[in-house]
C-alpha cells in the first residue's frame, strides 16, 4: 500500500467519497451562522436596542463570512482535484477523513474567533485550524500527483505545479494570520482578505 497501489479488496467508491465531502462540508458552512446569536431582549426593548447589538456583533459576522467562503473555497479545490480520481486507495480516504475533521472544527473555531476577537488564543485556533486544512488540501493534492494508479489521466507536471501554487495559498495566508495575531488579534483576521487577489496573481502571472 505504500506505493499508492489500490488494495484488489479495498471497494469504497469515488461517489460515495465525494457524498461524504460535499455533505459534511453543506453541514459545517450552515452550522456556522449558529454562532450568530443575540442575546434574548424585550419586545419592548427590541426596537431601540437590537439595532446597537447587531452592529456589536460585527466580529462575529466578520469571522462567518471568511469562514464560510474560504470552505467554500475549499470545496471547489476538492471538486478541482477529484476531477482527477478514478479510484479510491485507503491513504486517500485517510487524507479525506481528517480533511472532514479539521472542516467540522470550523464553526467551533469561527464562534470562538469571533466572541473573542481581541484575544490572540481565540483568533489563532482559527488561524491554526485554517492552516492545517490548508495543509491537508496540499497533502491530497500531493497524494494524487505521485500516484498517477489512481487518477484517469496521468496529472502534467504543468498541472501539477500549478495546483501545488494553489494549494499552498491558504496555508501561507494563514500563517500570515498567526504572525499578525501578535500585533493585533482582531486585525489579523482580515488577512484572509488577500486569498482571491493572491490566487488572481498564481493564475496571472505565476501559471506555468
Amino acid at each position: 500500500m505504500g506505493n499508492g497501489e489500490p488494495d484488489a479488496g479495498y471497494h469504497l467508491s469515488k461517489n460515495r467519497l465525494e457524498a461524504l465531502f460535499d455533505g459534511i462540508f453543506a453541514f459545517a458552512m450552515t452550522l456556522l451562522v449558529t454562532g450568530l446569536v443575540i442575546q434574548p431582549i424585550s419586545d419592548s426593548e427590541a426596537a431601540a436596542e437590537l439595532p446597537s447589538l447587531v452592529a456589536a456583533m460585527h466580529h462575529e459576522f466578520f469571522s462567518f463570512l471568511i469562514a464560510f467562503f474560504v470552505l467554500a473555497s475549499f470545496w471547489l479545490v476538492h471538486h478541482r482535484q477529484f476531477h482527477y480520481v478514478r479510484t479510491i486507495d485507503p491513504a486517500l480516504v485517510r487524507i479525506t477523513l481528517f480533511i472532514l475533521a479539521f472542516t467540522v472544527l470550523m464553526p467551533f473555531t469561527t464562534n470562538v474567533s469571533g466572541d473573542y476577537s481581541e484575544v490572540q488564543v481565540a483568533v489563532d485556533l482559527f488561524h491554526a485550524n485554517m492552516f492545517i486544512l490548508g495543509l491537508l488540501f496540499l497533502i491530497h493534492w500531493k497524494h494524487l500527483v505521485n500516484n498517477p494508479s489512481l487518477t484517469s489521466v496521468e496529472i502534467s507536471k504543468q498541472d501539477a505545479a500549478n495546483g501545488m501554487r494553489r494549494a499552498m495559498v491558504v496555508p501561507f495566508v494563514s500563517f500570515l494570520g498567526l504572525v499578525c495575531s501578535f500585533a493585533s488579534p482582531s486585525l489579523s483576521m482580515a488577512i484572509y482578505l488577500l486569498i482571491p487577489p493572491i490566487f488572481f496573481i498564481t493564475r496571472r502571472y505565476f501559471t506555468a
